[in-house]
């Protein structure tokens, strides 16, 4: 029970550590991405905090199998370096015992994984999917920067915008220019502000011009109408925001009861992962043996070698089976089994039979 809980907390320690660095990486990264977003005015400051939080949330749960990895060989590394293990060894302590406290610990981590992955997951991606809408479904985040030529369409229909100034909130556009071309027609207006909203009816996006300039050519007399107004309304759909890849946001119950192949996929991914954390942490015991004199830090560069091919295979495999190139039946469970007879030859060759 002594051993039991020194290996425990030695794994714990080492492995919240991992994480809390790794999460900081990621985390930080997110923001200086979201951060230049809301800069560049394609997300609104207000939902920052927000896309950071389910951002963050959804790495979190992906960086628990590498975190797990890394952090068992830090600590067993540890032992090795202090000669602790082979004290250990030498005492008759074999490698059932160090897999007890170590599943003591994975065990319980791998059912809050399950939770995370089966029943969190997709709502994080959901609510996630919910402020992407909400963002560009917003006038402040329809895609007119400051000082800047906004072209669309095709070559008989299209439009260029101007706004050259922006206010802080940016939904009231100074000095604003825009050139419709319909066929033959062309029409162009030019005012000192427009605002940009939604109609909350049929949720197509207008523009309310104000006190400005309608010019607009007559293709049968060849001459050019021009109109002073007040205000003025024009629509003008900027964006749409398309969810065709949200089976992340599918419940798990329901990607089981679907015979999509893009389900089957989503489903043995969302297995792979709760299942990853334990076949890694089988991984890490022997793959952590450090021979005497051996450098401490050796073999975690292979660690995360093996990691990243493991978790590469798995999002190839992911990408086959939605194309429909791989049966299900073989789908990813193969490459769980390679890593776990890797694991058991490590274990053999530095540990010897069991007996």
């Amino acid at each position: 029970m002594i051993l039991n809980r020194y290996l425990f907390k030695e794994i714990a320690f080492s492995f919240f550590a991992t994480l809390s660095v790794l999460s900081l990486i990621i985390i930080g990264n997110t923001f200086v991405r979201l951060l230049a977003s809301a800069n560049s005015g394609d997300l609104p400051v207000d939902l920052l905090s927000q896309m950071l939080m389910f951002g963050s949330l959804r790495n979190l749960i992906r960086l628990i199998p590498v975190a797990l990895l890394i952090g068992m060989m830090l600590a067993f590394s540890r032992l090795y370096r202090d000669s602790e293990m082979v004290a250990l060894r030498a005492s008759g302590v074999a490698p059932s015992h160090f897999y007890r406290a170590i599943f003591s610990f994975v065990a319980p981590l791998t059912l809050l994984m399950a939770v995370m992955v089966f029943y969190a997951s997709p709502l994080l991606e959901g609510h996630s999917q919910t402020l992407k809408k909400e963002m560009h479904e917003r006038p402040e985040a329809a895609g007119i920067p400051a000082g800047e030529f906004i072209t669309s369409g095709s070559k008989a229909r299209n439009y260029t915008i101007l706004a050259e100034a922006i206010d802080p909130s940016r939904t009231i556009m100074e000095r604003f220019f825009i050139r419709a071309k319909d066929g033959a027609n062309e029409v162009l207006i030019w005012a000192r502000s427009a605002i940009l909203f939604i109609d909350s009816a049929n949720g197509e996006r207008f523009l309310q011009i104000r006190d400005g300039y309608r010019y607009e050519n007559d293709p049968e007399q060849g001459g050019m109408s021009v109109i002073r107004f007040g205000e003025h309304g024009i629509r003008i759909p900027l964006r749409s925001f398309s969810r065709d890849d949200d089976i992340e946001t599918v419940p798990t119950l329901a990607l089981i009861n679907a015979a999509d192949p893009k389900a089957t996929a989503e489903l043995q991914w969302r297995i792979s992962i709760v299942l990853s954390a334990p076949i890694l942490a089988l991984l890490a015991f022997p793959l952590s043996y450090t021979a005497p004199r051996q450098g401490r830090y050796s073999k975690i560069a292979i660690a995360i070698l093996i990691y990243g091919f493991y978790a590469n295979v798995l999002a190839t495999l992911r990408g086959m089976l939605e194309r429909e190139a791989l049966s299900p039946w073989i789908g990813m469970w193969w490459v769980h089994l390679v890593l776990i007879a890797l694991a058991l030859g490590l274990l053999r060759k530095y540990y010897g039979k069991p007996a």
